[in-house]
């Protein structure tokens, strides 16, 4: 799992963290949070042996399910993104668009599945380099302990070195 899928599903399972029954009754709540941020990709930095800058900008839309009483039943976000690397004056675009649903079970667990592309990255020559497109589903126990992958399929790419080509 990629760090940044780890820093979503940390973001993700406290908001789980508040569950109870399955039944929604209740119009979700909604929150669009604007993203804009730029950061230094060390593990990219150091293969390509420069510094490369990411900037992330886009939407995150937060819609919260709750049943009659107020409590957790399910959440679903929705991420829009337009992330730029960038070195030496040259740029790369890729894009997010993903769904990450938190869904309580019957048998005290729950699962995070993320259905969608994550920054898949096009590299002129040499097509997408990096990201991925699918469905990831993860399980946890409702104190946030991983319990296993219940499904991984779709497509994965991560051609640093194209990457790196592109940005020297």
């Amino acid at each position: 799992m990629s760090a940044r899928r780890l820093a979503i599903t940390m973001l993700i399972v406290g908001a789980a963290a508040a569950c109870a029954s399955p039944a929604t009754a209740t119009a979700p709540l909604t929150d669009v949070l604007p993203l804009d941020f730029t950061f230094t990709p060390q593990q990219l930095s150091t293969a390509c042996g420069f510094a490369v800058s990411r900037h992330v900008e886009g939407t995150l839309t937060i819609r919260t399910f709750t049943d009659v009483q107020g409590n957790f039943v399910r959440e679903v976000d929705r991420y829009h993104l337009t992330e730029t690397l960038s070195a030496h004056g040259k740029t790369l675009v890729g894009r997010t668009n993903q769904n990450i649903t938190v869904k309580l079970l019957g048998d005290g667990t729950y699962t995070l599945a993320f259905v969608g592309s994550d920054f898949r990255l096009p590299v002129p020559g040499s097509g997408i380099s990096f990201g991925s497109v699918g469905r990831l589903v993860l399980l946890f126990d409702l104190d946030n302990n991983f319990l296993g992958v219940l499904q991984d399929v779709g497509n994965v790419q991560a051609d640093t070195a194209a990457i790196c080509s592109a940005l020297a």
